[in-house]
């Protein structure tokens, strides 16, 4: 055990690549979350470059176990902007993770290719998310309503999030509906749910962060890896539940961090989108003249007002994002 603990540590470089492109389902899901953190502190404690010297050394050639023609990745810190860049000129990087001190592998730098859509190969955009994910779904499939271009999944489930997969495993329920939809996008709106202890960790925390990025990371590679890109959307103000505002601020962060990460991931703000003055939560908002009900009193979700005008916004950069011309329903 000793020895195959050393193993991998050496070696958690090659290793994390074979996982990252095998083929999709629970054990590439299991394979990337281990060995995630182990490749990072390899590299971390510069045990990568020991063994690309002695494979060098005894001619080993890039495979299975071989790292010759294979350079460890570099192991980044993002650049997160800095304060006031995001939601509606507060800082966004509480508790410490504007400090860099969470490394992440890169995902490997191909991006996918949406086709333009037509009538005889439509594009299927898959939803996924938590309840506010699942009212940004029903905006997204009102606005599709009948069109011939596009093919709109919606898949989100209340309750759930990234902070307790015993709950709900998204990673592996993503990879199942990837496999049976085969998207060329997916819409990810999620977190209201995770502000939650991480194994004893307790949210908020720098902590609880290094848990929290790498889930994150996890579902958008697990697109990128099935040719699918990716719009991820930041949670709104809220008004109501247990979810502080600082909380959505720091999760929001993070979903930009990890974006920036992937090549293939746009982040979506809905932030000043859905904010009253002072970018606080709002149940009403003026929309062409009229005061319209865009929030529920629950001061969480989005009400049919709120989830088309969210799902309207995001035409633009997905259109922009993806290089197509969508059609959308008045």
């Amino acid at each position: 055990m000793l020895c195959f603990a050393l193993w991998t540590l050496l070696d958690a470089n090659q290793l994390f690549r074979e996982a990252s492109i095998s083929a999709p389902g629970g054990r590439r899901t299991a394979a990337m979350m281990v060995l995630r953190p182990v490749a990072a502190v390899a590299n971390a404690l510069h045990l990568s470059g020991l063994v690309n010297w002695g494979n060098s050394e005894l001619g080993h050639s890039a495979g299975p176990g071989g790292n010759q023609n294979l350079p460890p990745p570099v192991i980044t810190v993002p650049t997160i902007p800095p304060p006031n860049h995001f939601e509606n000129g507060t800082n966004p990087l509480p508790h410490g993770l504007h400090k860099g001190v969470f490394p992440v592998i890169p995902p490997p730098p191909v991006v996918p290719v949406v086709p333009q859509p037509t009538p005889g190969d439509r594009l299927t955009i898959l939803d996924i998310g938590d309840s506010i994910g699942e009212d940004l779904g029903f905006g997204v499939g009102d606005i599709f309503t009948g069109d011939p271009y596009v093919n709109v999944r919606q898949e989100g489930v209340i309750n759930t999030g990234l902070a307790n997969p015993r709950y709900y495993d998204w990673p592996g329920h993503l990879e199942q509906y990837l496999e049976k939809y085969h998207p060329g996008a997916v819409i990810i709106m999620m977190g209201a749910n995770d502000d939650t202890y991480i194994d004893g960790t307790r949210p908020g925390t720098s902590a609880w962060v290094k848990l929290y990025r790498p889930r994150v990371a996890i579902l958008m590679e697990e697109c990128l890896a099935a040719r699918a890109r990716v719009i991820w959307v930041g949670l709104p103000p809220m008004g109501g539940g247990n979810i502080t505002n600082a909380f959505v601020k720091q999760v929001n962060s993070i979903y930009v961090a990890e974006a920036r990460l992937h090549p293939g991931v746009t982040y979506f703000s809905s932030w000043n989108l859905l904010a009253g003055p002072h970018g606080k939560f709002t149940e009403y908002l003026k929309i062409n003249g009229s005061e319209v009900q865009v929030r529920y009193p629950d001061g969480l979700h989005l009400a049919p007002a709120g989830w088309d005008l969210l799902a309207r916004a995001l035409v633009q950069p997905m259109q922009q994002a993806w290089h197509v011309n969508l059609h959308v329903a008045p």
